[in-house]
């Protein structure tokens, strides 16, 4: 006897789709530097040596001597022959106030036309020049120089693309029941097919 129903079982159907995870990087580019440099500097300054010649004295004692020298010294020797003079009187007078001792006018007047100046030797210029100095200089500055270096550098890109999994279904499973068989009308008139049985 052939089976009335027939079980067909479909199987689910799909397709896997994945995706492997995977590390992208950008390299950076060179580094790049900016270098400045100063120079090295000598500076070298110098000075002769200076010497400095003071004849004022030497001249004097000769005689040259400036205007407002000539002036002092020619009131300060007044002042003196004055002083001198007044002295020189007062002591005259002394002597002629000694009539009693047998001094006489004609007597102190012949002393006086007797006596000889003072003289004394003096070696001209009587005085060297003042000589004073000062030693030649000499001043030197380097500058050794000096080189800067800025760097900038770039870090690499790194970015990470996570996996991806996808599942597409492109069948759903299921079971499909065929009946094989022919159907059953109620009543049994209802068939088509249906033919009266005779007596």
């Amino acid at each position: 006897m052939e089976p009335l129903l027939r079980i067909e079982t479909i199987p689910i159907e799909y397709q896997l789709q994945i995706q492997r995870p995977r590390l992208e990087m950008r390299q950076a580019d060179n580094p790049q530097g900016v270098m400045e440099k100063t120079p090295s500097s000598l500076k070298i300054s110098t000075q002769n040596i200076q010497v400095r010649l003071d004849t004022t004295e030497m001249r004097s004692s000769i005689g040259l001597k400036s205007a407002k020298t000539l002036i002092s010294d020619a009131a300060t020797y007044g002042k003196q022959v004055a002083l001198e003079a007044i002295g020189e009187m007062s002591r005259y007078g002394d002597e002629i106030s000694q009539i009693q001792d047998g001094v006489t006018v004609a007597g102190l007047i012949k002393q006086k036309m007797l006596e000889q100046p003072d003289t004394v030797t003096v070696f001209l210029p009587s005085t060297g020049p003042v000589i004073s100095w000062e030693p030649n200089q000499m001043n030197i500055q380097y500058d050794a120089g000096k080189l800067e270096f800025e760097w900038e550098v770039n870090q690499n890109v790194m970015n990470y693309v996570p996996g991806k999994f996808e599942m597409l279904i492109k069948q759903y499973p299921k079971v499909q029941i065929e009946y094989l068989g022919d159907p059953n009308y109620v009543p049994p008139s209802a068939n088509p097919n249906y033919e009266e049985e005779s007596a």
